[in-house]
């Protein structure tokens, strides 16, 4: 039987061919030279896992670095040696860059997202001694204790690694994060790298990895390090992306933010690419027109019922165009279709997408955070002032709990809780965030089957114009409540911190309407009468769209007079105290949301668009339940 090396050669580029359409843009990003993707495709393919013939793990004994104590004297909890790992190359022959095979595959030990690692730890069978001894930690047994897996879920993030899929749902593209086998987690840190490694997804197999490759020629003996900053080159911000494994004070850093310079909005324009609109005439509706609306959202089309307005297949004779998505050329609509009534205004991600938001409240005071929002830190730009911010708080023994949110995420995907200094700092690799002080002390209501939880509320904002200001609130309000009493522990129990349950399977989602709640609310707090808590969210909200129309676009909200929008603000009450001294309920704004969900206010007040439509395309609020605010 004779074989056909011609042919099997053909079948091999046939598919290192499609190794490389599929994987060399990802390879291309992570800088992986093109020399090796052949032997790449082998390794993978052929399953060669040779790193062990080439590279070792060697112990070391270093001095450990002292502290100072706040004192000025060194710190001596354990004075001596501390015995620490290092690989180094073991081949004879050394490691030379330019051989095509000089690129290796490093095994995961473990592969989770965030969400789920406790109860991987407490589960899978062999993973905390294995990470126990991965990480250094005393760990002599085989039943993980409530202790160790605590001691873990700290130290990991001085271990993990993280990638993202680029494709899937929404909940498929949060953030993965691995720790590499005893071989990979023990690569150590140079600012001078000899090595460099990058995580790898084989689409075919369905596998990650992490590849490792050199930057130098490496003889035997010399030690495989790689950069735990790669790619920042920002001396102060590369300090803080290190600060999980080099200690630093920060000393000259100022925790002190301010509203970001116009560059900022500017760049986030032309990241949007809307074309701003020319200037026209607001548009006059005469009182006996039925106006046409064109809608893909199933919500308006199975609700709006109003007689003056009437849904068309035709987008070219819409009188009003209500999109789900963002609507990108302001401009060829200003010119062409001036009278075209739009459901969402040019330059609105200002108050819809969460670092903008932050960014822009700061007005309000001339840099300070107003009272009613959170304290806000840009991870991306403000990881310094953040990190100081921080030091000075644990200084000072206030309470340090922080939630990092992605900036354009909803529904608590991705979203994080956490005192772990390190954690936090890590965030900032995965996708961009905004830490912002997790409420201590929020205001809680009683469930009587459950305790006292956490709850937030949703109110309906409707912008109908920017100049002049005109911003209405609807007057029916929603509310979702955790399902667990309010602690601040296990961080990671999404029912004790979260509200947000009717996008979880098999969880309990409690229904409070706002008439039944603000009884129960005035029973629980006798001396805070509804009525006075909702006049303070009301000059929150005031506040907010006054300072985000007090400049022109792009650094506020566009003034396109055929605009109207409507926005969910999601907020929560805190404890906090007056200028006497007493307990007040503060304002909490958490976000505000383009395009909101409104099914259970279509479920519940079936008239619900029908009085947004009235109110912002036809002026006539007064029949509707609203409030103007502004």
């Amino acid at each position: 039987m004779s074989t056909n090396p011609d042919g099997l050669n053909h079948v091999q580029e046939d598919g290192f061919g499609a190794f490389v359409a599929l994987h060399g843009g990802a390879l291309g990003s992570s800088g992986v030279p093109q020399i090796y993707w052949r032997s790449l495709y082998h390794k993978i393919t052929d399953e060669i896992y040779d790193a062990g013939e080439v590279f070792g793990i060697m112990q070391v004994q270093r001095e450990e670095e002292d502290e100072d104590g706040e004192d000025g004297e060194k710190k001596r909890d354990n004075p001596g040696v501390v015995v620490g790992c290092k690989v180094v190359v073991t081949r004879g022959s050394g490691l030379q860059v330019s051989d095509p095979t000089s690129i290796y595959l490093v095994d995961h030990a473990w592969t989770y997202r965030v969400e789920h690692a406790r109860q991987q730890l407490e589960q899978i069978p062999g993973l905390v001694p294995r990470m126990a001894s991965l990480m250094g930690l005393d760990f002599h047994g085989e039943v993980p204790t409530p202790d160790i897996v605590e001691l873990i879920l700290e130290r990991m993030w001085k271990y993990n690694q993280t990638y993202q899929l680029s494709q899937g749902s929404a909940e498929e593209k949060v953030p993965v994060w691995y720790v590499m086998d005893e071989f990979g987690s023990q690569v150590q840190h140079s600012d001078h790298p000899s090595c460099c490694m990058a995580p790898f997804f084989y689409i075919q197999g369905q596998l990650a990895y992490t590849l490792l490759w050199p930057l130098q020629d490496l003889p035997q003996g010399d030690e495989v390090t790689r950069d735990y900053a790669y790619g920042q080159t920002n001396p102060l911000l590369r300090r803080c992306r290190l600060l999980p494994w080099v200690h630093d004070d920060l000393d000259g850093v100022s925790s002190v933010i301010t509203e970001p310079a116009d560059s900022y909005y500017e760049a986030i324009a032309r990241e949007n690419k809307e074309q701003l609109p020319v200037e026209v005439q607001p548009a006059t509706v005469p009182k006996d027109k039925v106006l046409k609306v064109f809608t893909e959202m199933s919500q308006v089309r199975n609700n709006l019922t109003h007689p003056r307005f009437l849904l068309t297949e035709d987008e070219e004779e819409a009188d009003i165009i209500w999109s789900y998505g963002h609507i990108k050329d302001y401009r060829k609509l200003s010119e062409e279709r001036p009278h075209v009534m739009l459901n969402q205004f040019p330059c609105e991600s200002i108050v819809t997408v969460k670092d903008c938001l932050a960014a822009v409240a700061r007005r309000i005071k001339g840099g300070p955070t107003p009272d009613w929002l959170p304290e806000t830190f840009n991870l991306q730009m403000e990881l310094p002032q953040f990190i100081k911010h921080y030091q000075l708080r644990q200084h000072r023994g206030e309470d340090n709990h922080w939630i990092c949110k992605p900036w354009n995420l909803a529904r608590g995907l991705d979203t994080h809780i956490t005192n772990n200094l390190d954690y936090i700092i890590r965030q900032s690799e995965s996708s961009p965030k905004v830490a912002c002080k997790y409420l201590e002390d929020p205001v809680l209501f009683s469930r009587e089957e459950v305790g006292m939880v956490k709850f937030d509320i949703r109110y309906m904002l409707m912008l109908r114009s920017v100049q002049p200001l005109r911003l209405y609130v609807y007057d029916v309000f929603w509310l979702r409540f955790a399902n667990k009493p309010f602690s601040l522990d296990h961080f990671d129990d999404y029912q004790k911190h979260f509200t947000v349950m009717n996008y979880t399977e098999g969880v309990q989602l409690k229904q409070v309407h706002y008439d039944e709640f603000i009884p129960l609310f005035e029973k629980q707090y006798p001396q805070y009468p509804w009525k006075d808590v909702e006049a303070s969210l009301f000059k929150a909200f005031k506040e907010l769209f006054q300072a985000a129309s007090s400049r022109p676009a792009p650094y506020g909200i566009c003034p396109y007079q055929s605009s109207r929008a409507i926005y969910a603000v999601d907020l929560m009450l805190k404890w906090s105290h007056g200028q006497n001294g007493e307990r007040i309920m503060q304002p909490q704004i958490l976000e505000l949301n383009f395009s909101p969900d409104c099914a259970r206010a279509c479920l519940y007040h079936p008239d619900f668009y029908n009085h947004m439509f009235q109110t912002l395309f036809l002026d006539q609020p007064e029949d509707c339940p609203v409030t103007q605010i502004v």
